[in-house]
């Protein structure tokens, strides 16, 4: 099975923009048919590049909750199962285990008393300490970059990085390591172009 190629990340750009974008209009975006897309988004599925289709729900707006960050210090023993608990608690959106064995969540809380329902839903005992913040603002960025694919530049090879860019060249799709690479690619597509027309 091949590689993910400039194709496959330019409907995985268009598909974490919107997930239930239709496969027709992504087609008209890369350039290829409606069932040649679908064939890319199942390859995808299958080498687990893509997991899953999720909806995202701001629940502050659909019960009265409060957006908080916990920090947890655990007791080394407890670190798997404090983490797998927070994990699974339905009001939590987000966690981490950080490679000191500390813990921190993004957590929709009751918006009563968040020390109560914390009290009730962890276990103080395996904490050596925690803190409670409550979020003023917080944003996910999911975006994926060709830096993520490994793809080599289009003009000088070179494997290409965050900094890379991703244009369409006539009917294709072509990564860059830079802007000079991208800048030079078109004016040589520009003039063999002109050299045709």
């Amino acid at each position: 099975m091949r590689s993910p190629d400039e194709t496959d990340l330019e409907i995985l750009q268009l598909l974490v923009d919107d997930a239930r974008r239709p496969y027709s209009e992504i087609a008209d975006h890369v350039g290829l048919t409606p069932p040649a897309v679908s064939d890319r988004v199942a390859r995808l599925q299958e080498l687990d590049v893509i997991q899953n289709f999720t909806l995202d729900v701001d629940r502050t707006k659909l019960q009265n909750r409060v957006p908080v960050l916990l920090h947890l210090e655990v007791k080394p023993e407890a670190v798997e199962r404090v983490f797998e608990h927070v994990s699974t608690l339905d009001k939590t959106e987000h966690s981490f285990q950080q490679l000191d064995g500390s813990i921190v969540a993004h957590v929709n809380a009751p918006n009563q008393d968040v020390h109560s329902w914390f009290r009730e839903a962890l276990d103080v005992a395996d904490l050596v300490s925690y803190d409670i913040k409550p979020l003023a603002h917080y944003e996910w960025n999911t975006g994926i970059t060709p830096a993520d694919f490994s793809l080599s530049c289009a003009v000088c090879d070179n494997t290409v990085t965050s900094d890379g860019e991703t244009a369409r060249i006539g009917d294709e799709i072509k990564v860059f390591c830079c802007s000079s690479c991208k800048g030079m690619y078109e004016r040589r597509y520009e003039s063999i172009q002109q050299g045709t027309d």
